[in-house]
């Protein structure tokens, strides 16, 4: 098991819930939907000792929920990091970051339709990315890592 399975793994067992919005809610993350540049799904900014997940309001509901999932992961993964602080001043590749979050997103979503996954004697990336309505890419990312 890798490390961010494990993180989701353990973040489910003391929550008792992989859903996003219930995980936010026992975190007291503050979910905004504001208009966003089209390329832009979310990002999360922490204030005052508070989290915030800004999403585009414009998203449909699975790629909303998947990223969601994805700057919960962050939240979870990399709390106190300020990727775009990092990128700029430092040079570190935050794509790392990217990629463990997509990953974080990806478990999180799987392991939310475990029922559905259950009734397959194996499942591929493919599988994963249909049932839990992630892309194909955080799939991937996932089962890689």
């Amino acid at each position: 098991m890798n490390k961010t399975e494990q993180a989701v793994r353990e973040l489910i067992a003391e929550l008792h819930t992989s859903e996003p919005d219930l995980i936010c809610e026992k975190m007291g993350i503050i979910t905004l939907e504001q208009e966003l540049p089209e390329r832009v799904n979310g990002f999360t900014v922490r204030m005052s000792g508070i989290s915030f997940i800004v999403l585009n309001k414009s998203l449909e509901y699975y790629r909303k929920r998947f990223t969601k999932a994805h700057e919960l992961g962050h939240i979870v993964m990399h709390n106190g990091t300020n990727s775009l602080e990092l990128s700029l001043n430092t040079g570190f590749c935050v794509s790392k970051y990217e990629r463990e979050a997509d990953s974080f997103a990806a478990w999180l979503l799987m392991l939310a339709e475990t029922s559905e996954l259950e009734g397959l004697e194996c499942f591929t990336a493919e599988d994963v990315s249909r049932i839990a309505h992630i892309p194909m890419s955080a799939a991937d990312n996932a089962f890689m890592q």
